[in-house]
């Protein structure tokens, strides 16, 4: 059998098993963001990001303003560490029984830049929200989870890219009375980690509970099935600021992983390099003369 033979048959060796991987996480050294809102926006609770490894804004409002928008002063800008949503803590039960473990933003999209180790190739990113089921449980939290999440990649070059992904919700733990909803970010081709991950997160439709609660609080605003109206601007009071949108996006934790081979890969791609390295010496031994 030819060396050009061999060296086929043991890199197919090294190949085989080569999509069989498992998940290994990759670290988040720090995120930067908008702080969450809370009381302020007539809210509940205080949804900040309270446990800020840098506390200089942790413990503050993410903006003054009674109806915070997208494009909102930032008071609360944290950058240069991490915090709720970096800490492992994944809820098993609905938000509201425990609001301290999500940050929460109310009439944003908001955006959040996470910085990684280095020397990873990042495959999927995973986001835990508080679920849309919650309204029909009778919660009338006026929560839903993102309709979309977009992704922008700033590379070390400072070129900003969309990479190609696929998106799935599922829900956490299977049982989707729980309230926490699971949204799977899966790179068709790994990124590496040295590069900046911008993740915007978009609100779903406004749900019955937000149509509910708009209509029998609200004076001059009404919603039905078709959407919602507004009658007078006056009676709008800022408690619907964005019609047809669900006014609460609740985020509790990221998760950035690379996708690793399974060991099983790595000892066939070995035995396939040795079969390799076996094959080219043989061919080298006869070609050695024999000695007089």
């Amino acid at each position: 059998m030819s060396l050009r033979s061999r060296l086929l048959i043991a890199l197919s060796t090294a190949m085989l098993g080569s999509t069989a991987a498992y998940a290994v996480p990759v670290t988040v050294t720090s995120y930067e963001m908008n702080n969450g809102n809370g009381l302020i926006q007539n809210g509940n609770y205080n949804y900040f990001d309270s446990t800020y490894s840098v506390p200089t804004n942790a413990n503050t409002n993410g903006s003054s303003l009674v109806v915070p928008s997208n494009g909102a002063p930032k008071e609360a800008l944290l950058t240069g560490g991490t915090g709720k949503l970096t800490d492992n803590v994944i809820p098993a039960q609905n938000y509201s029984f425990v609001p301290q473990n999500y940050v929460g933003w109310k009439y944003q999209d908001p955006t959040i830049k996470f910085h990684l180790e280095a020397g990873k190739s990042v495959s999927t990113i995973t986001l835990y929200v508080a679920s849309s089921y919650a309204g029909s449980l009778g919660f009338m939290g006026l929560v839903g989870q993102p309709a979309s999440v977009d992704i922008s990649v700033t590379t070390l070059g400072n070129t900003t890219f969309t990479p190609s992904y696929t998106t799935t919700f599922t829900d956490y733990l299977g049982d989707k009375y729980n309230g926490t909803e699971v949204i799977t970010l899966a790179f068709s081709s790994p990124i590496l980690s040295s590069d900046t991950f911008s993740l915007t997160l978009n609100r779903g439709p406004l749900l019955l509970d937000g149509i509910n609660y708009y209509n029998n609080h609200v004076a001059g605003y009404g919603c039905d099935a078709a959407g919602c109206f507004l009658d007078n601007v006056n009676d709008f009071k800022n408690s619907a600021y964005t019609p047809n949108l669900e006014p609460w996006i609740l985020l509790s934790e990221v998760q950035f992983t690379a996708a690793v081979p399974e060991p099983s890969t790595w000892i066939m791609m070995l035995l396939g390099f040795a079969g390799l390295g076996f094959g080219m010496y043989r061919r080298n031994a006869r070609r050695v003369p024999a000695m007089a």
